[in-house]
């Protein structure tokens, strides 16, 4: 399963915790380390900003 976007109108504290929540039930043997973990998410959220804007004003 591909890792997680943030989607439009979607928080940064709730994107975080729904891409830990995926990355720990599907990619866990891939990145055991939870602080690597959150390192990606931050990073995923870093991104998209960076490319679309803060998704909190995208549109739906």
């Amino acid at each position: 399963m591909p890792l997680p976007t943030p989607r439009a109108n979607e928080k940064k504290e709730t994107f975080i915790a729904r891409c830990m929540e995926t990355i720990t039930k599907e990619e866990a043997d891939k990145w055991p380390d939870q602080k690597q973990r959150a390192a990606i998410c931050y990073s995923r959220w870093d991104s998209w900003q960076k490319k679309h804007g803060h998704p909190e004003k995208a549109e739906k």
